[in-house]
C-alpha cells in the first residue's frame, strides 16, 4: 500500500511539474545526440568553448533546416486543399446521400473549420512546445559545460566502490540510450524512405510531407506508426476518387510497411537492444503518455530503460529488472556486476 501511494505520488509530481521535468529530459536526450560530437572535439583537443559552439551551430542549422520544410509543406498544404475542397464538398454529398442525411444539415458541416480547428490544435501544441524550447536550451547548455567534470564530481562525492559503481550505471545509461537512438532514427528513416518512395510513385500528393509525417511519428511506439498511415491514406481517396483501386493500393503498402516494421521489426530490434519486454513497452507508452502526452509517449522507451539499467545494478532491485526484460538478455551486465561483485576491481 506504502508503495502504491507513492508511486500515485511521484506520478502526481511529474504531472504536476511537467513544465520542467519534459525540458530537463529531453536536454538530456539531446546530450546523448550530439555525444558523436563532443567525443570527437574532446578528440581533437578542441577548447570546451569552441565544442559548445560547434554543438549549438549543429543544432541550430537542423532547426532552420525544419522551419524552412515545415514552411514549404504549410504553403504545398495549402495549396492542395483549394485544389481539392471542391471534390471533398461533392465526397460529402455523395456521403450523405448514401447514408441518406438530409441535405439541409450539410451547411453544417464545415471542412474549413474541421481542418481549421485541426490546424489550430497543432498550432497549440506547437506553441507549448515552443514555450519549452528556451528551457530546454537552458538545461542543454548547463549540461554540455558540466559534462566534462562529472566523473570528477562523482569520485569526489562517492567512496571508490560507490563511485565505481554510479559511473558504471551513467556510462551504461548513456550507451544503450545512445544505441536505441540511433536504432530507431535509422528503422525510422527506412520507413519514411519506402513511405515517401512508394507515394511519390503513386503520385499521391504531399508525398514528401507524408514521410517526413511517418518518419515522426515512428519514434512513439507501436500507435506512432498506425496513426502516421491515415493521413496519407485519406489524401489518396481524395485525390483519385471516384476510382478506388489506388487508394486500396496506397493503404495496403502502407499498412504494411507500418505494420511489419512498426509493430514487428522495431519492438524486436528495439526491445532486443535495450532487453525490454515489448509489453512492458506498450504499458510504459500508456502509463507516460497519460502523464506527460505526447512528450511523454516519446520519452516512454527511454525511461523505461533507465530504471532497467538502475535496477540491473542494485541486487534488491533485480528482480524488478528481470521482470521488465525481454528474457533473452543476461540477468545484468558484466560491466554493471562487476563492481558488485569484487568491488570494482575489474572496472577500476
Amino acid at each position: 500500500m506504502v508503495a502504491l501511494l507513492c508511486a500515485f505520488s511521484v506520478g502526481f509530481v511529474l504531472k504536476l511539474a511537467s513544465g520542467v521535468f519534459i525540458p530537463m529530459v529531453i536536454a538530456w536526450l539531446m546530450l546523448q545526440i550530439f555525444r558523436p560530437i563532443i567525443d570527437l572535439g574532446r578528440k581533437i583537443k578542441l577548447p570546451p568553448i569552441v565544442n559548445l559552439v560547434l554543438v549549438f551551430a549543429v543544432f541550430f542549422s537542423l532547426c532552420y533546416i525544419g522551419i524552412i520544410f515545415c514552411t514549404t509543406q504549410i504553403v504545398e498544404f495549402n495549396r492542395t486543399y483549394i485544389q481539392y475542397s471542391p471534390k471533398l464538398y461533392e465526397m460529402t454529398i455523395d456521403i450523405m446521400e448514401a447514408f441518406q442525411i438530409p441535405p439541409e444539415s450539410l451547411p453544417r458541416v464545415s471542412w474549413m473549420d474541421i481542418v481549421g480547428r485541426y490546424l489550430r490544435n497543432i498550432s497549440e501544441l506547437a506553441f507549448a512546445l515552443s514555450s519549452k524550447f528556451v528551457l530546454t536550451l537552458v538545461f542543454f547548455f548547463f549540461m554540455l559545460l558540466e559534462a566534462p567534470y562529472l566523473n570528477e564530481k562523482i569520485d569526489r562525492a562517492f567512496s571508490g566502490h560507490n563511485s565505481v559503481r554510479v559511473r558504471n550505471i551513467m556510462s551504461s545509461v548513456s550507451r544503450e540510450i545512445s544505441r536505441y537512438l540511433g536504432t530507431l532514427s535509422f528503422i525510422s528513416l527506412i520507413t519514411g524512405l519506402l513511405a515517401w518512395g512508394f507515394l511519390e510513385f503513386m503520385k499521391v500528393e504531399l508525398a514528401v510531407g507524408w514521410g517526413v509525417l511517418i518518419f515522426l511519428l515512428n519514434f512513439i511506439p507501436t500507435v506512432g506508426s498506425i496513426i502516421a498511415t491515415a493521413p496519407p491514406v485519406m489524401m489518396a481517396i481524395l485525390q483519385f476518387s471516384p476510382g478506388y483501386a489506388k487508394p486500396v493500393v496506397v493503404l495496403v503498402v502502407l499498412t504494411a510497411i507500418q505494420f511489419g516494421i512498426g509493430n514487428f521489426i522495431t519492438p524486436k530490434v528495439v526491445g532486443d537492444r535495450l532487453g525490454l519486454s515489448p509489453v512492458v513497452l506498450l504499458l510504459s507508452l500508456l502509463l507516460w503518455g497519460m502523464i506527460w502526452g505526447i512528450p511523454g509517449a516519446i520519452l516512454s522507451v527511454p525511461i523505461v530503460a533507465i530504471i532497467k539499467i538502475v535496477c540491473e545494478n542494485f541486487s534488491s532491485l533485480k528482480p524488478i529488472a528481470v521482470i521488465i526484460g525481454s528474457g533473452r538478455a543476461a540477468p545484468a551486465p558484466p560491466e554493471a556486476e562487476a563492481p558488485g561483485d569484487n568491488g570494482g576491481k575489474t572496472s577500476a
